[in-house]
């Protein structure tokens, strides 16, 4: 009896034995799920607020790339995806952290991902597109400084202002050499850099045409309300066509339709045609009309007759306060056509003949 009951204790020893192991066992399994607990809760918050801060990030990337896109587009469809996706972005992002599920953070940042791509695309198409606008304003600037430039030679403008209008075209030249194969480039920078290089060339080039043209026009036309111009007298056949009623004579295509339209209404007051006596004038003409001692022919290169956009009328016409006269003053800007201030009664050269297109500079002779 007493080795058995040393062995096992009393009855009340092995029950209290017994607790003190249930208490050890549960103290562990506590601990255990403490341990993960702890372990799998900190890591899914810190998982979760590593996401929330890529998308947060993200999502003020998409906030500048919406702002720097204004007007940049080729479509502005993208602009508004991707406004769209901020907008659901910052719903999410403004719900309670332990609302969030770690999925829902993921999933969003592929919609923003592929709207700001959008964007970023239509950008590049955009600028592509006004570098492909911008070399056709280039070339067109370009073809107009070349001519003036080789108008003038000769022509008595001082050799500086001619000097900086080379200098321009130089530039035109190298700019447009530069930005020959940029058209394919999906480098945005590389875009705006060109079509801002071609706006700046296209100005200054803008700038010292006028400039030269202005000169030469002071050198070459004496009045005020004349205008010197390249293409006076030297227009090519393929611009001018025949006057109907009067083929020997030759207005610029794009004025004729109103000519024709006035001289049918006119033909319904008078019973008769415009009667023409002069129209084109080529610039030998009008070396041979020309008389510096007299204002009635404008100086070769200065007339609007050399542009095709002037007609002398005669049936009538040719005196001041005449019926036919009084009627063309009356109806003639209804088809594009006017008398001029200059040929006006009290004007610098008083002509009732001369009249013009409303396409030819403004008073010009």
């Amino acid at each position: 009896m007493q080795a058995g009951g040393s062995s096992g204790g009393t009855a009340r020893e092995r029950r209290e034995a017994k607790v003190r192991r249930r208490r050890t066992i549960r103290t562990v399994v506590v601990a255990a799920v403490v341990v993960v607990l702890t372990v799998t809760g900190g890591g899914a918050a810190w998982y979760l607020t590593s996401e929330v801060g890529t998308l947060r990030a993200q999502s003020t990337t998409a906030k500048d790339l919406l702002t720097t896109s204004d007007r940049k587009v080729a479509d502005e469809a993208t602009r508004a995806a991707l406004s769209a996706q901020i907008s659901t972005v910052d719903q999410l992002l403004a719900q309670p952290f332990y609302t969030r599920f770690p999925t829902e953070t993921v999933d969003a940042r592929q919609p923003l991902a592929a709207a700001s791509d959008a964007v970023r695309g239509s950008m590049v198409e955009f600028a592509r597109n006004a570098v492909t606008t911008g070399r056709r304003g280039l070339a067109a600037a370009d073809a107009r400084g070349q001519k003036i430039f080789t108008a003038t030679e000769g022509k008595g403008v001082a050799d500086a202002i001619r000097s900086n209008l080379r200098s321009a075209l130089d530039t035109s030249a190298a700019v447009d050499e530069a930005t020959s194969d940029v058209v394919a480039s999906e480098n945005l920078a590389e875009l705006e850099k060109a079509v801002l290089d071609m706006r700046t060339s296209i100005s200054t080039l803008t700038v010292s045409t006028d400039a030269l043209s202005e000169a030469q026009d002071a050198v070459t036309c004496p009045a005020p309300d004349q205008v010197w111009d390249p293409d006076s007298g030297v227009l090519p056949s393929s611009a001018l066509v025949a006057i109907p009623w009067a083929p020997k004579h030759f207005v610029r295509a794009d004025v004729l339709d109103g000519l024709v339209e006035l001289d049918a209404a006119y033909q319904q007051a008078f019973g008769e045609h415009l009667t023409i006596n002069s129209a084109y004038r080529t610039l030998v003409e009008q070396k041979a009309l020309y008389d510096p001692a007299s204002a009635t022919a404008a100086a070769p290169g200065c007339s609007t007759h050399g542009l095709g956009l002037a007609v002398d009328i005669g049936g009538g016409v040719q005196a001041f306060g005449t019926e036919q006269y009084n009627w063309l003053k009356a109806n003639a800007s209804t088809y594009g056509w006017a008398h001029p201030t200059w040929a006006e009664p009290n004007g610098r050269v008083p002509e009732p003949w001369h009249w013009q297109s409303v396409l030819a500079p403004a008073n010009a002779a």
